[in-house]
C-alpha cells in the first residue's frame, strides 16, 4: 500500500506558515520557529538573531494566535485567526530575538556616547539600548540586486561597478574597508558569498561588504579609495 505524505495541522502548520512569511518579508534573516503541543493547547515559537526588532516581528505573528490570556479573569479569551492565513493558528505565539556580541557592543558603546557611562544593572539600561538601536541602526533588509554574470563559483564580479571608502570601526577605531556595489544584481546571496571568500562581509549599517585590508587588488581593478572599480580590459 501506498502512503500519503503526512499532513501537518494546528501548530505545525502554523509555524510552517509563519516561517515561510517572515522567510519572504526578510529574506537575510534566519529565523527559526518550533511549534509544541502540551495538555492545555498548542505553542509556536520564533526566534532569530539582531534583524528587525521585536515588535515587527510580534505585529505579524499575533495573527496567528487564537486570543489572550486575561489576568483580570484567569482566562483565556478565545477569537478566530483570519481564514486566509491558511492555518489553524496556535493559542500562543512567542516571539523571541536575541542580540549578537558585535552589534550588542556597537550599541552599548553608542548608549555611552549619548548618556554617559552606563551599568547593564541601571533600570533604564535596556530600555536605552532599545531607543538607540530604534534611532540610530533601524533594520533594513538589504535591497534586492540584479547580477550581470554568474560562474560555477559563484557570482562573477569582474563586471560589476563598485567603489572603496576607507572607513572606521567604531567598536575599535581600526581602519576598514567598505565596498559599495553600484551595478543592480538579482542574486544578493551569490554575491555575498563571492565576497565571503574574498575576505569580505556584508554590513546593512554600512550598506556595503566590510574587508580589513584593502581589497582593490583582490577585486580586480588598480583603483582604491572612493574610486569607482570597472572591469579591468
Amino acid at each position: 500500500m501506498i502512503m500519503g505524505r503526512r499532513q501537518l495541522s494546528g501548530a505545525a502548520l502554523t509555524a510552517k506558515i509563519i516561517k515561510k512569511r517572515l522567510a519572504g518579508l526578510y529574506p537575510s534573516v534566519k529565523f527559526s520557529v518550533t511549534s509544541d503541543v502540551f495538555s492545555m493547547g498548542d505553542s509556536v515559537d520564533v526566534r532569530w538573531t539582531d534583524g528587525p526588532l521585536k515588535d515587527a516581528i510580534e505585529a505579524i505573528a499575533k495573527e496567528y494566535q487564537h486570543g489572550s490570556f486575561d489576568g483580570m479573569t484567569d482566562s483565556y479569551d478565545y477569537s478566530a485567526i483570519d481564514a486566509s492565513l491558511g492555518c489553524s493558528g496556535s493559542k500562543y505565539v512567542q516571539c523571541h530575538r536575541s542580540v549578537s556580541p558585535g552589534h550588542k557592543a556597537m550599541l552599548e558603546a553608542k548608549v555611552q556616547e549619548h548618556y554617559g557611562k552606563m551599568s547593564p544593572l541601571d533600570n533604564s539600561y535596556h530600555w536605552r539600548l532599545m531607543e538607540i538601536e530604534k534611532q540610530f541602526f533601524p533594520y533594513q533588509e538589504p535591497e534586492q540586486k540584479t547580477l550581470i554574470a554568474e560562474s560555477r563559483g559563484g557570482a562573477d564580479i569582474s563586471g560589476l561597478e563598485m567603489e572603496i571608502i576607507k572607513d572606521v570601526d567604531t567598536r575599535d577605531n581600526s581602519e576598514i574597508h567598505v565596498v559599495k556595489v553600484k551595478t543592480r544584481v538579482d542574486d544578493f546571496y551569490s554575491l555575498r558569498r563571492k565576497m565571503k571568500l574574498l575576505g569580505g562581509y556584508y554590513s546593512r549599517y554600512k550598506n556595503g561588504f566590510i574587508f580589513r585590508e584593502d581589497p582593490t587588488e583582490k577585486l580586480g581593478s588598480t583603483e582604491s579609495t572612493g574610486a569607482d572599480m570597472r572591469e579591468a580590459s
